[in-house]
């Protein structure tokens, strides 16, 4: 077995099972904290939330066990790492793998909703990676370990998350509902599409929230995902779209108008500074020369101001 992560509960081990005969991922809660009994459950209560999912979006869990005491589950391993292993400051993915991530992490979070669980801590490092069959990739939620049951809502006000990516209502401890996770994809999604941040600093920036740049100001990124993005990040929940599905379908149709636009430029096999982006009004002019050119003519026959016409030429 080899140790592939470890946080403040739980390791996380490498391991090849022989029933499955593949690679599996077992979690294991903290030896220090093996003896509480309140942390034992909200340990396993991971597990219960991601085997109920049963999602190809969400993390697989195989079985669940204790060791001496100390509990584990067994899940998928992500061969490919996380979202977080593809990010490199300043530098964007293309938009097309970013809608598709996004579209497949947004599949997951559904299931969860739907369960009636807010993940509360959506990040690039709990978007894990796994390769498929035929060479592509998909994406997984996980770590739970911070989700809590939206039947009881009034156990959701411990400030759990991460800065840079979790929604303002966090940070003030009010109770949540999914629109926090919609946030949280969005400030994935503007990660991933302009290679920045949303926000850079601490838990006290969520004190008095604002948006971000327009995405396509920053970033050579399509104008269309700007209010796609914004919309998801908007600091207070209403304002936001109003699940993941509709935000995803949102995405998609931001990607399909952004490549109409771009599209005849592909086409026509000419770069942007090219003949095809004349305006409109270049393009009228081009029409005129011809009969400039033939007024020109008539005037030079008739007055014979020959030299006057060819020193207009030059």
């Amino acid at each position: 077995m080899d140790r592939i992560g470890a946080g403040g509960f739980a390791t996380v081990w490498l391991y090849h099972d022989d029933e499955l005969d593949s690679p599996v991922a077992v979690k294991a809660l903290a030896d220090n904290w093996a003896q509480r009994e309140d942390v034992c459950e909200r340990f396993l209560e991971e597990a219960r939330i991601l085997r109920r999912a049963d999602s190809d979006h969400v993390v697989r869990v195989y079985d669940i066990g204790a060791v001496d005491g100390t509990p584990y589950f067994v899940m998928s391993y992500a061969d490919r790492g996380s979202l977080a292993d593809l990010l490199e400051p300043g530098v964007p993915l293309p938009a097309a793998r970013a809608v598709d991530l996004l579209a497949q992490a947004g599949d997951g979070l559904a299931v969860l909703h739907r369960h009636g669980v807010i993940h509360r801590d959506v990040k690039p490092q709990n978007l894990l990676i796994r390769s498929t069959p035929d060479g592509g990739e998909r994406v997984m939620v996980a770590d739970l370990g911070v989700a809590k049951a939206m039947l009881h809502a009034s156990g959701l006000t411990q400030v759990v998350g991460t800065p840079a990516y979790m929604a303002p209502e966090q940070a003030i401890g009010i109770g949540l509902d999914l629109r926090a996770d919609v946030h949280a994809l969005g400030a994935v999604g503007y990660h991933l599409m302009t290679g920045r941040l949303v926000r850079d600093g601490g838990i006290g920036s969520l004190a008095v929230p604002s948006l971000p740049p327009a995405p396509s100001t920053v970033a050579a990124v399509a104008p269309a995902f700007d209010e796609v993005l914004l919309r998801s990040l908007a600091p207070a929940p209403e304002d936001r779209w109003p699940d993941v599905p509709t935000f995803v379908d949102a995405l998609r149709a931001a990607e399909r108008d952004a490549a109409s636009v771009a599209g005849p430029v592909r086409t026509a096999g000419r770069s942007h500074a090219g003949p095809s982006h004349a305006g409109p009004g270049r393009a009228a002019g081009a029409r005129l020369l011809p009969v400039l050119l033939l007024s020109l003519l008539v005037l030079a026959l008739t007055f014979g101001v020959a030299y006057g016409v060819t020193a207009y030429v030059r």
